[in-house]
């Protein structure tokens, strides 16, 4: 049997080779951007229903009548685990709460964290001829703009990349009880804040069974499944207790056939997603940056841009399978390669369930995956030697190329939300600090205490 590509590596008790410092340099460039892309202008988050909701709750957490049991009403017509709101607690007792950018900035703290803990994790667990997807992955998650958005906002997938993090340490060492207990227990527990998470960690479970069993400590995952699932309790009797009525209502059999999941995964890492904040804006932003006052078409170019590099990385790939079929097709389903077979773990097994669910898939349900599409995206353009030699200099200047793009882009973007100072004409809605009193005023009103579940 090949040698287990997950195990640790010796630390080396000498200082990086000077090959080294420049991915150093790179790494400390993207996290420090990443940082100012989700710290900068927190009083310009998207407040609506969902972060108003959530916030009420978690500020008067010590004055509520009960604990609720249940979280917001999904999507799909059914109520959210309680863990879905459990969740933010912490954070705002440790927190002064005085109004919602105060939450907002501790999520956006964590998901800095969440950064530099991928950036740990690729330099400390992966081994070092797979470690370079990782390291590129940091830089695209950094700056990508559907990132940027969902790590700002008051939202309980945007709690979840630390946490998503966690449980892939879990998953990597997977033959020890402990690292197994740790994978079961986060993947359920994730699952709890978003349903999408169940679907993850049944595909990583699957996907563990049909080609690598042997190696899990499967006593330790179950014993974690098992504590993990505590916390469902009350949402179990809830939905014994409930009436009929609370069935799924988005169940639709086209859905099978829409490949959403997979549409998603290639373009999300690209950047192709700000049309989803901003709909008939979306326009209007692609004017944009102005220039005393005059259209540039900037963010329109790029778009461009990304669009035909998308394009060109998806024909390439497709070349290279078709002229290289016995590098292409082993990869993901023997454990030889750790890093091909965690992230086919989620493209087919994750993607394969939450596509039979026959629920609509949106974009956010692929946080709980959070960051396997990034270093999908990186293995996809340095190509299958990434794992076993030197990628090419043209790959690396690509993903260089879209890191830039994206960084322009999620820079623009921001600027625009806080130039605009008005309710933008798409998922964003209102910015914060936008509102008057008597958004406010309907705001509280919808979500107040009274009404929770």
């Amino acid at each position: 049997m090949a040698e287990n590509s997950t195990e640790p590596q010796p630390a080396s008790p000498r200082a990086p080779r000077p090959s080294q410092w420049p991915w150093l340099a790179g790494l400390a460039i993207a996290l420090l951007l990443g940082a100012i892309l989700r710290l900068v202008w927190v009083r310009d988050i998207e407040y609506k229903f969902d972060e108003a909701w959530t916030f009420q709750r978690v500020q008067a957490w010590d004055h509520l009548p009960s604990i609720p049991w249940t979280g917001m009403k999904t999507s799909t017509g059914l109520p959210n685990f309680g863990m879905s709101l459990w969740i933010f607690v912490p954070l705002g007792k440790l927190l002064t709460l005085h109004e919602p950018p105060d939450l907002a900035r501790g999520i956006q703290v964590l998901n800095v964290i969440a950064l530099f803990a991928l950036a740990g994790f690729a330099w400390v667990c992966v081994r070092p001829a797979e470690r370079e997807p990782w390291l590129w992955a940091v830089a695209l998650a950094a700056v990508n703009p559907l990132m940027v958005v969902l790590h700002r906002k008051i939202w309980p997938p945007s709690m979840l990349p630390l946490f998503s993090i966690l449980m892939l340490c879990g998953w990597w060492y997977r033959e020890r009880r402990l690292a197994a207990f740790g994978w079961g227990l986060l993947a359920v527990l994730i699952g709890q804040v978003h349903m999408a998470g169940f679907f993850l960690a049944a595909g990583f479970a699957g996907w563990a069974l049909l080609f690598d069993r042997r190696r899990v400590a499967w006593l330790g995952w179950i014993c974690g499944s098992a504590l993990g699932s505590l916390p469902m309790l009350p949402w179990l009797y809830h939905m014994a207790s409930a009436p009929r009525s609370q069935a799924i209502s988005q169940i639709r059999w086209h859905h099978l056939f829409q490949c959403t999941f997979w549409i998603r995964w290639i373009t999300e890492p690209m950047g192709i997603s700000v049309a989803y904040s901003l709909d008939r804006d979306f326009r209007d932003f692609l004017r944009y940056p102005l220039v005393h006052g005059q259209s540039t078409y900037l963010m329109a170019i790029l778009h461009a841009v990304i669009g035909l590099t998308l394009i060109a990385v998806l024909a390439m790939a497709l070349w290279r399978c078709l002229k290289q079929r016995r590098e292409f097709t082993p990869q993901g389903v023997g454990p030889e390669s750790a890093t091909a077979f965690t992230v086919n773990g989620a493209l087919w097994g994750f993607g394969l369930l939450l596509t039979l669910s026959l629920v609509p898939i949106h974009r956010h349900y692929l946080m709980v995956a959070f960051p396997l599409g990034f270093v999908w995206l990186a293995r996809l353009v340095l190509g299958p030697g990434s794992d076993c030699a030197m990628p090419s200099r043209r790959g690396r200047r690509l993903l260089l190329a879209v890191c830039v793009v994206q960084l322009i882009i999620s820079a623009t973007f921001l600027a625009y939300i806080h130039n605009s100072q008005r309710r933008i004409d798409g998922d964003y809605c209102f910015p914060y600090r936008a509102l008057g009193e008597q958004e406010f005023r309907l705001i509280d009103e919808t979500v107040g205490i009274g009404k929770a579940n």
